[in-house]
């Protein structure tokens, strides 16, 4: 139905009058003519005037042609077909790709939105992302079924951005229910709002097989430190039998060991592996049938690898103190007893120098002077070399200016720092350093006072305070005996978190006393108090001879507290990196890159390249990323073969090297997808169910595809929508008017110019 209005920018009596008005003006202005004419003319003169004088008017009030147009909307049905490679299988007893294909050509999903015009009607292919096709461009035997991941929640979230708008109120969903990427589709499908009507493919009975699942690892670790490695081993349908687990190091084998099968189980075989060489390294876990497992369903399920960067030998950490102290001696007994830290210790002797390694080891003037004694150009080199360093106690009134600038200039380089306090440090002297501190000083003094640490339970969230994981973590905390600590003021700053704050008396104070700080990827942590022997001493050593089991906070907190800082990114001014460590065959990689400037804010302008080298298959490409801005970079390699790459990524500002960062990844067939080798019925029965829809099997639904139909079609919001269309004609826009406005003033020229009147 059809209804129509009519609209004035003014009242219409206003254009009554001004009609009137304009009449009045015509009539006037023909009552007397010179010369004379024929009452005939005269009439026809004022008729052409006047209908001129309308039209203009009418133009001048604005008129708007209203028409409204009631329709009907026909609902949608959105067809989500999964494309992936596991789809293609053969199960225990059936080909999926018939069955799947056999269903679909019964079901006919291209004819399901037969209300719609083929151009508004489309078919939603997915793997790891989805490809859009319109119902008369859809052929069931086009599909190719080589998608290496499935992300079931991605179509359905893209479905639900245009839900309202299309009328779509229901979705058929056809897949093996072998979701490997994305989240969970229960959530997508939870926030659609529809019933989903799902066609299970595959066979839900267990074929045999045996895969490697997963392998367990660290991302980081250390030559000749022992790196544990986790192997998940899955077997199904085999009664007894054999097989063999190899564990290989950038192709070279470290471990190979017999594994006994029995049936349907799960087992984790762990090894510890220590590697020999620093760089990217690839673990790839294999298994084999050795005996009595024939029949194997797939053996591309049968290997997985992993990256793990091996760094160079322990992590450096320099200790700087202004004096002998206790603390001195418990925190380096703490970091050396740490098989992954070595531990530099430098201790100013008063003189504008520094005392031997060998007295700053047993914590007294009077031990042998066996080693040479340490210098200030030792001391530069060996901060220029530490990815950590703590400062005990430093600086005093005593030290040296150049060996305050020394320690700032490699904090300026964005290394990471420990700062403990003590009662003779200079806090004056303190500030050249205290940009790179948490906190700044209000006030010093060395009035010194017993306090207590008052830890918070959110303060556990950081790692550096996590002692056993658990919520009685607070509570060792705030057992622990009193540090001293000086009644000096500071402030912290705003970036800065408050891990600890203090006790005197038991009454709780808002004073820190353990601070953390990341700014620009740059980290420090600072401890406002002295004698942290006393945790160890009075703490732990005291449970320990009294029987009683406690963690060691002292040592537990140092291991935490460098672990925490050395895994920053300082200094890094160039990262570059693929998006994914293993990409499937014939699927483009993507390498991302960011640039910062010494103050880690963004650098744009670089000129960002990166090598790609694959020594297995010969081959070496050089890739130039796109700037973005913002400091970031990107660009696409397509046509790469299977096998493994490492890459170097350059930048280049000014035409001068600026930095670098390398990488690994790998392009081959992805065994992801090989997996689950059964449908998940379970999993695609209840996301039907739970939205309202309804579950059906492939057979099912190719020997009774009219049922399915009918079901989509009677869901309780399966129809469709009244649709109100407005449209608005602007007549005074129209250029007709004008012209027939100016022919009818043109034409009244003309013959009053053939009548000679003036």
């Amino acid at each position: 139905m059809t209804s129509y209005s009519f609209s004035l920018s003014a009242s219409w009596w206003l254009l009554v009058l001004c009609g009137i008005a304009a009449a009045a003006l015509t009539w006037y202005a023909y009552r007397i003519t010179t010369p004379p004419v024929s009452p005939l003319r005269r009439y026809t003169l004022m008729a052409l005037r006047l209908l001129g004088l309308w039209i203009l008017l009418f133009a001048l009030f604005e008129p708007i042609v209203n028409v409204l147009r009631a329709t009907e909307e026909a609902p949608r049905v959105a067809i989500l077909l999964d494309n992936s490679e596991s789809l293609s299988l053969r199960d225990a007893s059936r080909d999926r790709k018939v069955d799947y294909m056999t269903a679909l050509k019964a079901l006919k999903p291209e004819t399901l939105n037969e209300a719609l015009p083929e151009a508004a009607s489309t078919i939603t292919l997915f793997d790891n992302d989805i490809a859009m096709l319109t119902a008369k461009d859809f052929r069931p035997d086009a599909m190719r079924l080589e998608g290496q991941f499935s992300n079931i929640a991605k179509p359905l979230q893209h479905i639900f951005q245009d839900a309202e708008r299309t009328n779509t109120q229901a979705v058929l969903l056809m897949t093996d229910g072998a979701f490997n990427e994305g989240e969970n589709p229960l959530y997508a499908a939870e926030m659609l709002g529809r019933p989903v009507f799902v066609v299970g493919v595959g066979d839900s009975t267990e074929a045999k097989d045996i895969s490697v699942r997963s392998i367990i690892t660290n991302e980081v670790g250390y030559v000749e430190s022992e790196l544990p490695i986790n192997i998940t081993v899955q077997t199904s349908g085999f009664e007894q039998g054999t097989a063999r687990l190899t564990l290989r190091d950038n192709g070279e084998t470290i471990s190979e060991q017999a594994l006994t099968v029995r049936g349907t189980e799960s087992r984790t075989v762990s090894i510890l592996y220590t590697p020999k060489q620093a760089g990217m390294h690839t673990l790839t876990a294999e298994i084999k049938n050795q005996s009595g497992l024939e029949g194997e369903l797939t053996t591309k399920n049968n290997a997985v690898s992993e990256f793990v960067n091996v760094l160079k030998n322990k992590r450096k950490t320099l200790v700087l103190a202004s004096q002998l102290s206790p603390d001195i001696s418990f925190i380096r007994s703490s970091l050396e007893g740490n098989k992954n830290v070595q531990c530099n210790v430098y201790v100013e002797d008063m003189k504008g120098g520094f005392l031997d390694d060998a007295a700053s080891a047993s914590g007294t003037t009077n031990a042998p002077q066996a080693a040479p004694k340490r210098t200030l150009d030792g001391l530069r080199q060996d901060l220029s070399d530490a990815e950590a360093i703590v400062l005990v106690g430093f600086p005093l009134t005593v030290t040296p200016l150049v060996v305050i600038e020394a320690v700032k200039t490699e904090l300026s380089r964005g290394k990471p720092v420990l700062f403990i306090a003590s009662q003779d440090l200079d806090w004056v002297r303190l500030r050249p350093l205290e940009p790179y501190l948490p906190f700044t000083t209000l006030s010093g003094s060395k009035q010194e006072m017993l306090a207590l640490p008052d830890v918070k339970q959110q303060a556990l969230s950081s790692p550096v305070m996590k002692l056993i994981g658990t919520d009685d973590d607070a509570k060792a905390w705030n057992q622990l005996p009193p540090l001293f600590r000086t009644e000096t003021l500071v402030r912290v700053k705003p970036e800065a978190e408050v891990l600890s704050t203090i006790k005197l008396n038991n009454v709780p104070l808002a004073e820190p006393l353990i601070v953390q700080r990341t700014l620009n990827n740059t980290k420090s942590l600072a401890i406002l108090g002295y004698g942290l022997y006393r945790w160890k001493l009075l703490g732990f050593a005291a449970e320990e001879a009294k029987g009683r089991t406690v963690p060691d906070i002292f040592g537990t907190f140092f291991e935490n507290g460098l672990r925490w800082l050395a895994t920053s990114d300082q200094g890094k001014f160039v990262r570059i990196k693929s998006s994914r460590k293993v990409y499937g065959s014939g699927e483009k990689v993507e390498l991302t890159g960011q640039v910062y400037d010494r103050s880690y804010n963004p650098l744009d302008g670089a000129d960002v390249r990166v090598a790609l080298q694959s020594t297995a298959l010969k081959q070496s490409r050089e890739v130039v990323l796109a700037a973005l801005g913002g400091g970031r970079y990107a660009s696409t390699v397509e046509g790469l073969g299977e096998g493994e790459y490492s890459f170097v990524g350059t930048a280049l500002v000014n035409s001068q090297k600026y930095g670098e960062d390398f990488g690994r990844f790998s392009v081959g067939k992805v065994n992801i997808e090989y997996q689950n080798l059964r449908m998940n019925a379970a999993f695609l029965r209840y996301l039907a169910e739970s939205t309202g829809g309804k579950f059906y099997t492939a057979e099912e639904a190719a020997r009774n595809p009219d049922a399915v139909r009918r079901a989509i079609q009677s869901a309780p919001g399966y129809k469709a929508r009244p649709i109100t269309l407005r449209s608005d004609i602007a007549l005074w826009n129209v250029a007709w008017l004008l012209i027939a406005a100016l022919a009818l003033f043109a034409l009244e020229w003309l013959l009053r110019k053939r009548s000679g009147m003036v």
